[in-house]
């Protein structure tokens, strides 16, 4: 598989064999993007966990910061600081907290964190999805909405949510992609 092949993130909708499917009473909105699993990255859900969110882009980050400081201002609940913790602070077993995540779910193939509030739940989903001779990485968003704060909060979120993860989960792939090449050379 090329390099453009392995980069290219595709929209699906939410598998519904995830726990993330499943994760709350109703889904509001949901999304879900794939990518064949990154070569030469051990197929650990919690490895690529820590691959997106250690080489995130710059742009995303910014945004992140801004989010915080707007909706705070609401009363929604935020984290203290874009933290420089990663996921080797965590221990991501469920019931515990990552960041300002809850962990609810951790097998092999997938770990489900999220978080309730009075606007609105949440949850993230990054799984190992094998379909035939293919091994993908899925990042899947499921949100339940509560209230019209709810409401209000994720209408200018949700086009940024669009942007941001494919971009992630892109930025990842070629940090990991460059991290190869320099150990190949």
């Amino acid at each position: 598989m090329n390099q453009s092949n392995q980069l290219k993130v595709q929209e699906i909708p939410i598998p519904p064999h995830l726990l993330i499917a499943r994760s709350l009473p109703r889904i509001d909105y949901g999304d879900a993007y794939r990518v064949p699993w990154p070569r030469d990255l051990d197929q650990n859900i919690i490895a690529f966990v820590y691959l997106l969110f250690t080489s995130a882009p710059s742009w995303v980050t910014t945004l992140t910061v801004w989010r915080n400081r707007i909706v705070k201002l609401f009363g929604i609940k935020v984290p203290e600081t874009v933290s420089a913790q990663t996921p080797d602070d965590f221990s991501f077993e469920p019931g515990t907290k990552a960041s300002f995540f809850r962990v609810y779910e951790h097998t092999p193939e997938e770990l489900l964190i999220g978080d309730d509030d009075r606007h609105l739940n949440f949850r993230l989903s990054f799984s190992i999805d094998r379909q035939e001779s293919v091994t993908y990485a899925v990042v899947a968003t499921a949100v339940q909405i509560h209230n019209g704060l709810g409401q209000a909060y994720f209408l200018p979120v949700r086009p940024f949510h669009r942007l941001m993860v494919p971009a992630m989960i892109r930025s990842a792939l070629k940090v990991h992609a460059k991290k190869n090449k320099s150990r190949t050379t």
